[in-house]
């Protein structure tokens, strides 16, 4: 059974805090309304309201409407405002950022491989073609969407599994061991306007490791 997903997006009219819940598992809502109201309290102080906006009838998945109801006047933390002013300038080169993240993958907006790990060069060559995308190479296991940077930058906080397609790596395997299965994150970088994957081989047991 897969795992239930979530992403936060803001409604276009108000600005409201509206949170989509994926999920095969029917009837749960009122179990995440439950631990949102929690979290928001536990974690971040904060009282809020959540109510059902759509149910699955209505789209393809839940989604809640959460308002904030604690007093306003919060105060912000000073140490946000320094981020804006620490350095951007690159203190690690590519060569040895491919060396110590040996399984990302980096690519542009039309999903244009522009760099990867030197683990993923050696067992996926064609990501080195020059006009390789991801799309050609991985299928997204979790979460549920269509594999495009507008899905994905909607998704950013998600955990990521991604598996290669079919014929994809040249093993003399089982079909069952001839995919790569890339658990991890996705990174936006403004600077380059790019998204990296930081991945690992994603295994159910330590004799994985070794096929």
């Amino acid at each position: 059974m897969r795992a239930p997903s979530f992403r936060c997006t803001e409604r276009p009219e108000d600005g409201a805090l509206v949170l989509h819940y994926y999920s095969d598992r029917p009837g749960l809502e009122y179990i995440v309304i439950g631990i949102v109201k929690t979290v928001a309290k536990r974690l971040h102080g904060t009282d809020v309201d959540v109510q059902i906006l759509k149910t699955k009838e209505e789209c393809d998945h839940v989604q809640f409407l959460i308002t904030d109801t604690s007093a306003p006047g919060v105060a912000t933390n000073p140490m946000i405002a320094d981020l804006e002013t620490l350095s951007i300038e690159p203190k690690v080169s590519p060569m040895t950022f491919c060396r110590v993240f040996p399984f990302h993958l980096m690519f542009d907006r039309d999903l244009t491989i522009v760099q990867t790990g030197c683990t993923i060069t050696r067992v996926i060559p064609q990501v080195t073609s020059g006009n390789c995308k991801l799309n050609d190479i991985l299928l997204t296991v979790r979460p549920h969407l269509e594999l495009t940077f507008e899905n994905i930058l909607s998704h950013i906080n998600t955990v990521y599994v991604l598996k290669t397609k079919k014929g994809v790596m040249q093993v003399e395997a089982s079909e069952e061991f001839s995919n790569l299965r890339l658990k991890g994150q996705m990174l936006y970088i403004p600077e380059s306007d790019l998204v990296i994957f930081l991945c690992y081989p994603s295994v159910m047991n330590l004799d994985d490791l070794t096929r």
